[in-house]
């Protein structure tokens, strides 16, 4: 038996009736999952590698996935989508994005699943209507999925939300004045802040305010949700915050804990927190990680082979392996600047008279920045 915790559809613990000039409305929003009811997650994209259904894709190209890995996703992923949010996939698209050769939406257009990049993995998209009406309990069965279901998983985007139905303590304007005081300023630069909307002689359309750059790690936004959905007398405001993967290390957590890390964001988020609980809660942050000078043995294989490999491939039709290899090596033999070979691994190499095993994190090949071999920052390496 499926446990209450589980149940789908919701049972309209994630609808907000608002009036408007067409009559009442019941109207889409997420809900906390967590004990302190703070934020929900509004928005998630997590990608994973091809290999995760079988090692037959590990080393698929791009042009090859369509015909090849087309069926796993039907099959597998499809039944795994169905598992974790309650809905799985529905039309393939004539295109991909974002760099994806293939695509497929999802059911009722609740998010899309891109495949067929260069970095071989494979991405899942659920937008905020998807999070709104996915099953209870899909953050803890994500979380499960990208933990122990998946190889190279990671978390590209969340979205955290917090919604004050009566602004009785979040408003735009309430917002507005926290900037003031240094409440959205977390060190550095201060940042761009951007007023949407008739804020001089408000019109009931709504009034939305931006913080920080869309481009960026991290970005925020505060807005009247009820009028923008119509309802010119609302007082609903959400308070939302996107993290992105790009310049950051999102921590699997954040699906469990998304009211840590929503009042971790900004100062005045801890101060939202105070009055909402009454309690001390431990804000969280994703870690900003600097994009590495240095490579892995796997990264620079990869290169080598996206950039000359059809090249190497046509040439050894007609030259000795031994002959090519001498053509293309430099005339110095010099370890490149971001090759960085570790003592221990070479030493284990040559006891063993094994070649050097770069996936082996206990000798691990290359050195030079903390923490650069574990698995959850690999993402994080690239070539210039």
């Amino acid at each position: 038996m499926v446990s209450e915790e589980f149940t789908f559809p919701r049972k309209l613990d994630n609808q907000k009736l608002i009036k408007t000039e067409d009559g009442v409305l019941p109207v889409l929003h997420s809900v906390p999952c967590d004990i302190h009811g703070i934020a929900a997650v509004d928005w998630v994209t997590f990608s994973f590698g091809q290999e995760t259904f079988g090692e037959k894709y590990a080393f698929l190209e791009p042009e090859e996935v369509d015909q090849s890995l087309t069926d796993a996703i039907e099959t597998w992923l499809d039944q795994i989508l169905f598992e974790v949010f309650g809905f799985g996939l529905s039309v393939k698209r004539d295109k991909g994005m974002h760099f994806h050769t293939c695509s497929y939406e999802l059911q009722d257009n609740l998010g899309m699943v891109l495949y067929g990049h260069s970095n071989k993995k494979i991405s899942v998209q659920i937008n905020g209507t998807g999070c709104a009406l996915a099953r209870k309990g899909w953050e803890s069965q994500l979380y499960k999925f990208l933990m122990h279901g998946c190889k190279r998983p990671k978390l590209n985007r969340i979205d955290l939300a917090h919604d004050d139905f009566e602004g009785n303590h979040l408003t735009v304007d309430l917002a507005d004045s926290w900037d003031n005081i240094d409440g959205f300023w977390c060190g550095g630069r201060e940042p761009n802040v951007e007023h949407k909307g008739a804020w001089k002689r408000p019109n009931g359309k709504g009034r939305t305010l931006n913080i920080g750059n869309r481009d960026s790690g991290k970005f925020c936004r505060i807005y009247e949700r009820g009028k923008k959905e119509g309802d010119v007398l609302s007082l609903w405001t959400r308070a939302e915050v996107e993290f992105k993967g790009s310049d950051r290390f999102i921590p699997f957590d954040v699906l469990l804990n998304p009211s840590s890390y929503f009042i971790g964001a900004y100062p005045c988020f801890e101060w939202l927190a105070k009055e909402l609980t009454q309690e001390m809660i431990s804000p969280e942050k994703p870690e900003i990680v600097k994009k590495q000078s240095v490579i892995n043995f796997d990264k620079s294989i990869e290169i080598m082979k996206h950039q000359f490999g059809k090249y190497i491939r046509q040439f050894s039709k007609i030259i000795a392996s031994d002959e090519l290899v001498a053509m293309l090596s430099s005339s110095k033999d010099e370890i490149p600047k971001r090759l960085k070979f570790s003592h221990a691994a070479v030493m284990q190499s040559l006891r063993t008279n094994q070649p050097i095993q770069s996936l082996n994190e206990d000798y691990s090949l290359f050195v030079g920045v903390p923490l650069v071999n574990q698995t959850q920052y690999k993402d994080f390496i690239h070539a210039i």
